[in-house]
């Protein structure tokens, strides 16, 4: 087999954007009205109308001027979802241990399991300073011990705040309902409200978005990564997508952009897929940088192999030539993990500081998705 494998964000389109909707997607839950409503040192926040300078503002509270995102990327977390998450239910402990001192050591009565439950929390945690960014951090460091990876860094969280809520407080683990809630917030963010419903059948909790998904930027002329891809197949190597995104949201930019139809369909494996095998196999935590997805995009999206791939048995041959592209410290993880090798890119959020890094870890990187033929050895 002569493969190579593309990650999506960071490598073929920008991530810009989705930090972007991260940050907005935090900052909804704490001050939208219909969300948490808690009162704003800024103007009154109205996700319908938010400018280009609101935004860039946001996500630099959120993620103090992208240092949490490098943090978490760092340690092999490369959802957008997943960090969303690490940010809410870090902001909750800290919230948690301050109303302990202000009460004399009662516990933040917070549940999350329906969109309403977000205005009882907000109304429990009225008047309680919010932390900023520089304090999630400090905590992440306490908390996380180093060389924690992937999902690992939130069983860690989770432990260390139990103190606080008397226990493991059940929506701190990834897929509770905190999770479940605040990724669909994400997504009425990211795909507008068309997609959204035409999605999931249903309106967004709150609506009134036209999405940021018609707003992609490659990251080399598009019609210079269409021309590698061509030339790619030329030359014997079959082509694959493997990305935390999910297939909509990988299929709607393709298409714009040309790509879709260099591909075949059955070896572009998405988060879509790794949600459907955590439904088929009961295996939970499939995203990246497991190595499920890769093996989708080697193998095939065929859900009778949809077990083997759960529990990473289907690993690159030792003879074959399978490269996996990426741009963080999680897609070393996932290809290694796959028995793939790997070839950086320095397009991600790091830009060219990423380089030190794959460096370090042994793998060659190039400029841009662009320049990476040279790398490449049968």
């Amino acid at each position: 087999m002569k493969k190579v494998i593309f990650d999506v964000d960071g490598v073929l389109l920008s991530e810009e954007r989705y930090y972007d909707v991260s940050a907005l997607t935090v900052w909804e839950i704490l001050y939208g009205r219909t969300y948490m409503g808690l009162p704003s040192e800024r103007d009154d926040f109205d996700a319908s109308a938010v400018s280009d300078g609101q935004i860039a503002a946001i996500r630099s509270a959120v993620w103090g001027r992208d240092a949490l995102l490098s943090w978490l990327k760092s340690r092999g977390i490369n959802s957008n979802w997943d960090m969303v998450h690490a940010w809410l239910i870090t902001c909750f402990w800290l919230l948690g241990e301050e109303y302990r001192r202000r009460t004399g050591g009662d516990i933040l009565p917070l549940r999350f399991e329906t969109e309403a439950d977000f205005r009882e929390a907000g109304r429990a945690v009225m008047g309680l300073p919010l932390p900023k960014a520089e304090a999630l951090l400090a905590k992440w460091e306490q908390a996380v011990p180093e060389g924690t990876k992937g999902s690992d860094v939130f069983t860690a969280l989770a432990g260390a705040m139990a103190e606080t809520f008397g226990g493991v407080p059940a929506w701190a683990a990834l897929q509770s309902g905190l999770w479940r809630m605040h990724t669909e917030a994400f997504q009425a963010w990211y795909l507008g409200d068309d997609l959204f419903i035409e999605q999931n059948r249903r309106e967004p909790w709150a609506g009134g978005k036209r999405g940021f998904l018609w707003d992609e930027i490659p990251l080399a002329p598009a019609a210079a990564i269409g021309a590698l891809f061509r030339r790619l197949k030329e030359s014997g190597w079959e082509i694959a997508v493997a990305t935390g995104r999910s297939r909509q949201e990988m299929a709607v930019p393709f298409r714009t952009l040309g790509w879709y139809g260099l591909f075949d369909p059955l070896y572009l494996a998405t988060a879509t897929d790794a949600v459907e095998a955590e439904k088929e196999t009961g295996v939970s935590h499939l995203d990246k940088p497991h190595p499920f997805l890769y093996e989708c995009a080697m193998y095939g999206r065929k859900k009778e192999h949809y077990g083997d791939y759960a529990r990473g048995e289907k690993q690159a041959d030792p003879d074959d030539a399978v490269y996996v592209v990426g741009d963080s410290y999680s897609d070393i993880l996932g290809a290694r993990a796959a028995g793939a090798r790997c070839i950086g890119v320095l397009t991600g959020l790091e830009g060219k500081r990423a380089a030190a890094m794959f460096e370090a870890a042994g793998v060659p990187c190039a400029e841009r998705v662009t320049e990476i033929e040279p790398l490449l050895k049968e």
